[in-house]
């Protein structure tokens, strides 16, 4: 969404971290499935002979055997010596148009968005949850399926009160694995980590920490932030500190202008009929349009967002040939989709617990008549 949540609601948010899980290598799976059941290792080559270079990624199988990132490919081979195995260069184009496809899809969801790399982002999901966890966790499970279902892509979803815990939860359980901390258990979560867990935290912080007799994360919890600032720097030991808490204080970077405007509602009272429905996507559209018309921009990709009363979500994606700026142009698709999107899914009206509108895909029209 295009709305910023004020420091005053930190407490109430909910963020999921999404990263790919061994992201090129199962690229490579999902071109070749042969290649699931056997080691297979994405290495980034040289040039200069024909074993040298590093590991990028690989395959769970072959991290039975000790192979990891940045290893050398000859030392990837010798601990894969005796097994059948694959070495595949890296094919950064066709990961990129994987990452492409499966952002599209978590975008869909309609909240404030950040890509961070080809391989994870972060989404604020507070809004379309209603800040609640339980919701929070069917919701990831939601999206979880969704990217598989429609590009055979997993990824571990890491669910918190803000950027710094949701980016720690999404790698305890990985591969394909969902991880939710609530914002009482941010604290006790964090504690119970290494001082390496904290994104951001090198060897030089870590020695530095070590100089001071701090081994934990609990240690430097017990500090303030006067008495590490000497040592650190006033901005480190103010991070510190605070993650040493569970406390985050950044927010979702939507890069650029607005890549999508949208608006999600909970629904006040079961839908009887399809007129009732119809008179929940009129006000969506109203309120879509009316933020268009006041940035100047033109749409060319619509989305519709029906959550159930089980909170599957249910989405359809429709791409004009044209930029459109025309409300008429909003409201005639938007109502054609929901047809479609109920016929199709066999969905009951009294079901629908939440709708959302979201445009994206935009154009700035200023100076246009």
């Amino acid at each position: 969404m295009n709305e910023n949540i004020s420091l005053n609601d930190i407490g109430k948010r909910i963020i999921f971290h999404i990263d790919f899980d061994y992201f090129y290598a199962q690229c490579e799976e999902i071109r070749k499935p042969e290649l699931r059941n056997i080691p297979s290792v994405v290495c980034v080559y040289s040039g200069r002979e024909e074993d040298s270079g590093v590991v990028s990624t690989c395959n769970y199988e072959a991290r039975k055997y000790g192979v990891k990132a940045a290893m050398p490919i000859r030392l990837a081979k010798s601990k894969l010596k005796d097994v059948e195995a694959i070495f595949l260069p890296t094919d950064k184009p066709y990961y990129q148009e994987i990452s492409r496809n499966a952002m599209r899809i978590i975008q869909n969801y309609g909240e404030l968005f950040e890509q961070v790399s080809v391989d994870e982002c972060y989404m604020d999901f507070t809004k379309i949850t209603n800040s609640d966890f339980d919701d929070a966790r069917i919701f990831a499970a939601s999206l979880q399926k969704n990217i598989k279902d429609q590009i055979k892509l997993t990824c571990s979803i890491g669910v918190g009160p803000n950027k710094l815990i949701a980016k720690i939860a999404s790698g305890i359980n990985k591969p394909n694995g969902i991880t939710v901390v609530s914002q009482e258990d941010a604290k006790r979560f964090i504690s119970n980590r290494k001082i390496e867990d904290i994104p951001g935290v090198g060897p030089k912080t870590s020695k530095k920490l070590e100089s001071l007799g701090i081994e934990s994360i609990s240690d430097i919890s017990k500090k303030s932030i006067f008495e590490l600032r000497d040592s650190l720097g006033y901005k480190i030991a103010t991070f510190l500190v605070n993650a040493s808490n569970g406390i985050d204080y950044s927010q979702i970077k939507v890069r650029g202008t607005s890549k999508q405007i949208g608006k999600i509602v909970t629904l006040k009272k079961d839908i009887a009929n399809f007129e009732q429905l119809k008179m929940t996507a009129d006000n969506l559209c109203k309120s879509v349009y009316e933020n268009l018309e006041n940035k100047r921009q033109a749409f060319r990709v619509l989305t519709l967002i029906l959550i159930l009363v089980n909170l599957q979500h249910v989405s359809f994606s429709k791409s004009l040939k044209l930029y459109s700026a025309s409300f008429d142009e909003l409201h005639k698709n938007s109502l054609s989709i929901i047809h479609e999107m109920i016929s199709n899914n066999s969905i009951s009206l009294d079901n629908i617990r939440r709708m959302g509108i979201v445009v994206s895909d935009l154009k700035d029209i200023s100076g246009q008549d």
